[in-house]
């Protein structure tokens, strides 16, 4: 109670003083007089009108001066509070003070918290500070990342791609993941050039951004760069760039028709190296090649034909997945039996897919029949495994039964747990979940799931652990 007394008699003094300086004896040099002596104080509560003064009042270049240097005469803590204050008040004239405090300071929280105000008020003129303060120590090394994304001015830009181009080589990918984080759609000419830049890091973190941002116009680079990655992680990572080009960004079906007429162009060496991200980008105009090559009699472009067919992209595979797999036969324990590993993988992969162009009746009826073409328990688990992103009480009905099968309890145990999960599903059909997930609690050896299903009996929530 004494504290809310000293809190609002503080804030009455305030508003007198303040109400004195602006009478008709005083200017606004009075004003400003008493923000600075205000946050010169050691009492907080002093301190934090005075900072709120500094951001909503005392307007002009010649007032924020005056506050800017305070910053010399403050102690750390102090230092942080002013920066926050002179940054929410937007003034470009706080910037030479924030950045000899900068120059000045060694303590790591004041240096991160100048880099930051610089990020908030500066342009283009700040990028230089900014870079250098990137090469630093944690925590500043994360504020001047933070503050070049949000730094104002396509000059701002124009630097960070020059510095994304010749820049330190350890730093080039940083101020590419910037431009990215920027949305600088200028910076696309740059990216694509630096797709074939002899660094693979820098060729990984441009293929990265252009994933985010690119378009068709980009397409024909990225597949540039696809080829040139080396093969493994990077190589990866570009085809992850090229297929969300041509499958999510705007202009998708475009960049897709650029990518099929690239592959088509292509020798046939670059064609091997395309064919996965042919098959994830998926289409009729794909598929087309995709049924040239599996049925092409020499067996290494059948295997390449196959697995850009168990790539694809949603469940419009399925027909052509299920009659190839009832032709697969075991006589050739080396192709015949990996051939039909591959499919069944495939059709277990893509039948819960959230988008694949079924509805979760459909999504059900490929998964269940899928599971009939299993021949293996470890296949009957992974379908068991997959069916509880379908979200439906027949998908629980579907995997209930397997409850009772020792070999596949388990996974049956975690998919019927794992639809549990969502409320209203449970909810909804209450007497069913209640007998069901009795039966996973006194089946089970997984502690994690008898946790969640006692949970759910007591209509209580569950949280994922992390990590």
């Amino acid at each position: 109670m004494m504290r809310c007394f000293s809190i609002l008699a503080v804030h009455c003094l305030a508003i007198a003083l303040f109400a004195a300086a602006a009478g008709p004896a005083s200017g606004a040099e009075d004003v400003v007089e008493m923000t600075v002596e205000l946050v010169s104080r050691d009492d907080a509560d002093f301190r934090a009108i005075g900072l709120d003064r500094i951001r909503h009042a005392a307007k002009g270049e010649a007032a924020t001066g005056k506050f800017a240097a305070l910053l010399a005469k403050l102690s750390a803590e102090r230092q942080i509070e002013l920066i926050g204050a002179l940054g929410d008040r937007g003034d470009k004239a706080a910037i030479p003070a924030i950045t000899a405090l900068l120059v000045a300071s060694q303590e790591p929280a004041v240096r991160a918290a100048a880099v930051q105000g610089l990020g908030v008020l500066g342009s283009g003129t700040e990028v230089a500070v900014l870079k250098r303060s990137l090469a630093a120590a944690e925590p500043e090394k994360s504020a001047a990342r933070r503050a070049l994304t949000i730094l104002r001015g396509d000059d701002a830009v124009k630097q960070i791609v020059e510095a994304a181009e010749f820049g330190e080589p350890g730093l080039r990918p940083v101020f590419i993941d910037i431009l990215a984080d920027r949305r600088a759609r200028s910076a696309l000419p740059a990216l694509v050039k630096t797709t074939g830049d002899a660094d693979g890091a820098v060729r990984s973190a441009a293929m990265r951004a252009l994933g985010s941002l690119g378009g068709p116009d980009q397409v024909a680079g990225m597949v540039a760069g696809l080829l040139k990655a080396a093969p493994g992680g990077e190589r990866d990572q570009a085809e992850r760039a090229v297929v969300a080009v041509c499958t999510q960004n705007t202009g998708k079906e475009k960049s897709a028709d650029v990518f099929l007429a690239a592959f088509k162009a292509a020798g046939d060496a670059d064609r091997d190296a395309l064919l996965p991200a042919l098959g994830r980008i998926g289409g009729p105009a794909a598929m087309a090649i995709v049924d040239g090559l599996i049925n092409d009699p020499d067996p290494a472009k059948r295997q390449f034909g196959l697995k850009a067919l168990t790539r694809w992209p949603d469940a419009t595979v399925a027909p052509r997945l299920l009659d190839l797999l009832a032709k697969a036969t075991d006589q050739d324990k080396d192709q015949g039996q990996g051939e039909r590993d591959m499919l069944l993988s495939a059709l277990i992969r893509i039948a819960p897919l959230p988008d694949n162009k079924l509805n979760d009746q459909q999504k059900l009826e490929l998964l269940a029949k899928t599971m009939q073409l299993c021949q293996k328990d470890e296949d009957r688990a992974r379908v068991l495994e997959r069916a509880n992103a379908i979200r439906t009480v027949e998908t629980f009905r579907f995997v209930l039964p397997y409850l009772d099968n020792p070999a596949l309890a388990e996974p049956a145990c975690k998919s019927v747990v794992e639809l549990a999960h969502h409320q209203k599903l449970r909810d909804g059909n209450k007497d069913e979940f209640m007998k069901a997930l009795d039966k996973v609690i006194s089946t089970t050896k997984n502690a994690e799931l008898v946790e969640r299903a006692s949970r759910y009996k007591e209509g209580k929530t569950w949280e994922r652990k992390k990590g």
